[in-house]
C-alpha cells in the first residue's frame, strides 16, 4: 500500500458541511480508480455494509423474496456463505452473524493492509455494538432470547474494548435522537483521536471514510431530521 496518498485525497470530496450533499458514492468510486488493491477493496468492505442494510430491509422488512443482492466476488468464501444465508435464517440471528463475519473482515484487513486504525475501530465499533445490545437485552430478564446468545460469546473475545462508560451514558439519555447524536459524536471523535490530519496516511484515508459513512448515514433520513441531528454531531 502507498504510503503517501496525497493525490488520492486530495481528489477526494471533502466531508460535507450542514445541508450539503454527501458524496460516499463518489468517494468509494475513486478508491476503485486506484491501482492499489488494498485500497479498492476497502471500498468493497464499505460499500457491503450498504449491501447488508439494503439486503435486510428488502428481504426481512419489505418481505421481497425475489430479491438478489450484488456482493463482491473478492470477498472470502466464508464471509459470502454467512452472507447469502438469509433466505434460510431468522432475521435477528442472520444481522448478527453477518456483522460478526463483516467485523472480523474488517479486523483481518486492517492488520494485512497496515492500517492499524482500521483493526482498532472494527474492535472499538464492535464491542460497543456488543455492550449497547448487552444492555437492551438485560433491561429486562424477560427479553432475554435465543438472539441475544448468538452474541453473549462475543463479550469476553477478541474484540473486548472499553465501552462501558459510552454505553452508560448513552442510557442517561431520555431522547433516542439525544443518545443517537451522542453515539455518534464519539465515534467521530474516536476517528479523529486515532488518526492525524494532513498525514496523507492510510489511516487517515479510512478515517476519512469512515467518518464520511456516518453523513452518508443522516442523509438517508428524512432531510430536516438527519440536518438537525447532523448539526449537533459535527460541532467540535
Amino acid at each position: 500500500m502507498s504510503a503517501n496518498l496525497y493525490y488520492l485525497m486530495t481528489m477526494l470530496p471533502p466531508l460535507p458541511a450542514l445541508g450539503e450533499r454527501v458524496e460516499y458514492s463518489e468517494a468509494l468510486s475513486k478508491l476503485r480508480e486506484e491501482k492499489d488493491r488494498s485500497i479498492s477493496y476497502l471500498a468493497d468492505l464499505l460499500e457491503s455494509e450498504l449491501s447488508i442494510e439494503e439486503c435486510g430491509r428488502q428481504y426481512y422488512v419489505l418481505k421481497n423474496k425475489e430479491y438478489t443482492p450484488a456482493l463482491s466476488e473478492n470477498f472470502p468464501d466464508s464471509f459470502s456463505e454467512i452472507f447469502n444465508s438469509y433466505k434460510s435464517t431468522e432475521e435477528a440471528v442472520w444481522l448478527s452473524k453477518v456483522y460478526r463475519a463483516w467485523f472480523s473482515l474488517i479486523l483481518e484487513v486492517g492488520c494485512k493492509f497496515g492500517s492499524g486504525l482500521l483493526s482498532r475501530w472494527a474492535k472499538w465499533e464492535y464491542s460497543l455494538r456488543l455492550n449497547l445490545l448487552s444492555a437492551r437485552f438485560t433491561k429486562s430478564s424477560s427479553e432475554q432470547n435465543e438472539n441475544f446468545d448468538v452474541l453473549e460469546d462475543d463479550l469476553s473475545s477478541d474484540y473486548s474494548y472499553e465501552t462501558s462508560a459510552l454505553v452508560a451514558a448513552y442510557k442517561s439519555f431520555n431522547e433516542p435522537f439525544e443518545a443517537e447524536k451522542y453515539l455518534d459524536q464519539s465515534r467521530i471523535d474516536f476517528l479523529r483521536r486515532e488518526s492525524t490530519q494532513f498525514s496523507f496516511s492510510i489511516d487517515e484515508l479510512v478515517s476519512y471514510m469512515l467518518e464520511m459513512r456516518i453523513h452518508n448515514r443522516y442523509s438517508q433520513m428524512l432531510p430536516e431530521l438527519g440536518s438537525k441531528i447532523l448539526e449537533e454531531v459535527t460541532k467540535l
